[in-house]
Parts: structure tokens; sequence; C-alpha cells
């Protein structure tokens, strides 16, 4: 799978991508980008597919306010047009300062959802693709392309709220680990080392899954968030990672030479009261993989 179209099918926890059309410079898709509210700047595109908004991790697009209902509206295609319409929620759905239970929307409409306000956006609109621009700066990591901290943070709280909920839904993390990284950086220098970086987010982003989250989330740490998979199938794709980065050559400083990782994957139980707790069990596993020799996933 390429890098390209690995990005394109994924959705992440402040955009929602409805349908199958993707954005190009040229034409833009609509969308929704919240102006008000706890997710400010986040979008929701829009396509063929109807998008549920409310407060329920079930949602398509999840709204943490009290006062939002678990289904609280849902925006829709008809007819060659975007319609916004109430699904019976408390405190209704309001278009342009009115309440409303459907009604068609036009460029520059507000919906509000309690104390959030959503724009929308039409497609073709040149605004589109600023916010769409603008959006990706704040979950990118800079110097890879791959998901930042936050966002992969943001991603793993939601997946584990849904596997708290469904017992038989599975849920596994991976966090990877440059092996002797720092020796690099004083050898070769930070220019070097950030070559190393890039290069090998490059390869494990070709053998992650569209449905997973791949993140930078710190120096040369990098975390795999890995919904419906279970400890074993995570540690197939660690192994796939790791035995591709140790079999690739990396250009150092001038030189050719081998770089390996280490990883620790944990795997969601009900023994565990939170995400910390499923991050600290990942974490643990690196350190034993690192103890253990390096160049392991544990």
């Amino acid at each position: 799978m390429s890098e390209e179209s690995n990005r394109s099918t994924r959705t992440d926890l402040d955009t929602v991508v409805a349908g199958t059309r993707h954005e190009t410079r040229e034409s833009h898709d609509a969308c929704l980008v919240i102006i008000r509210g706890p997710r400010l700047g986040s979008r929701v595109v829009l396509g063929d597919r109807p998008v549920v908004l409310g407060r329920s991790v079930e949602s398509d697009f999840q709204i943490s306010e009290r006062s939002i209902s678990r289904r609280h509206c849902r925006i829709y295609r008809e007819a060659g047009r975007f319609w916004v319409e109430d699904l019976n929620s408390t405190n209704h759905t309001f278009l342009n300062d009115e309440m409303t239970d459907r009604a068609p929307l036009r460029d520059g409409d507000h919906v509000r959802l309690s104390q959030t306000v959503l724009k929308f956006v039409d497609e073709g609109n040149i605004e589109a693709g600023y916010h769409s621009e603008l959006h990706e700066s704040t979950i990118r990591d800079a110097l890879t392309g791959l998901y930042n901290r936050r966002h992969a943070m943001a991603v793993l709280k939601t997946e584990v709220a849904k596997a708290r909920r469904d017992k038989d839904r599975d849920l596994a993390i991976m966090i990877l680990d440059l092996d002797y990284f720092k020796e690099i950086n004083d050898e070769f220098g930070h220019l070097s080392g950030d070559g190393v970086l890039k290069k090998m987010a490059a390869i494990a982003e070709e053998r992650v899954r569209a449905s997973d989250t791949l993140a930078r989330i710190g120096g040369e740490e990098f975390a795999v968030i890995l919904p419906d998979t279970t400890a074993d199938d995570a540690r197939k794709i660690g192994e796939s990672i790791r035995r591709s980065v140790e079999a690739e050559t990396f250009l150092v400083g001038g030189q050719r030479r081998t770089v390996t990782l280490s990883g620790g994957i944990a795997a969601w139980s009900d023994q565990l009261e939170d995400m910390s707790d499923l991050l600290r069990l990942a974490d643990s596993r690196l350190y034993q993989a690192k103890s253990a020799g390096r160049n392991r996933i544990r």
C-alpha cells in the first residue's frame, strides 16, 4: 500500500470523511467546521454517506458535551444538496439560531448543537481547502508526516471507550522505538537522525492498515493503535515492520548502515482501568524488548 493511498483512506478523530470521494487542490468536498465549542477547528468532511453527530462514541462524529444527545442530528445528501435533520434530541438542533427538524444547508450556514457551532462550507468553496490544510497541520508531525502525539492519544481514548462498552471488541497498541538512535544523533548530527526517522516512518506506514493509527509520539518513539486487533495479530504487524526496517539500508552521514527497532505490545482487557494502564503495559513490554537485547517485539 502506498503512503498516499494509505493516508487517503484513513479517518481520524477530528475529521470524518463520509463517502468515497477525496479532496484535491482543484475541488474540495463540502464540510462542517467547528467554529465554537470544545473541538474548535475540527472538520466533518461530507460525502454520500450520512453522518451522525452526537455525544456517543458510536456517533460518526463525537462531541463530548453533556447537553448534546447521544445521537443528536445527522447530515445527509439528497437531491444534490446537503440537509441537516434533528434526531429527536433533547435540546434540539438549530440552523442559523432557529430551531429546525429538517432543513437544507446553504454555504455559510451555522448549525448549533447546544454550545457547539459548526459552519457549513459547500463543495468547491476555496475556504474548504483552507480548513483542510489548517486541520492537517494540527494533527500531523511536521518531520515525518505521521499523526502527532496529541491526535494519537485522542484516538486511543475513543478506542478504549469503545472496548470498555463492547466486551467482545479487541484493541491493541504497539509502541516502537529505534535502537541506539542517540548514537546516530551524537555521531552524525540531527539532520542525519531526521533522515532516519523519516525513512523509518515511511517503511512503517507501508505496513499498517488503513484502520490503524500510526503516530510519532516522541523523539524516536512511535505508536500504532490497532482497533479490532488481538495481541497475536498486532505482533505479526510489528514483526513485519521490524524485519522491514532491519532489511533496509539507511544512508547516515554518507555511510550505509543498518538500523533496528524494538517494540512493546499491549492488548486491552478487563483488568485494565483506563488508557493510561494500556500505555504503561505497552511501555513495559518495550523496556523488556530493549533489556533482552533490542531488535525484537515483546
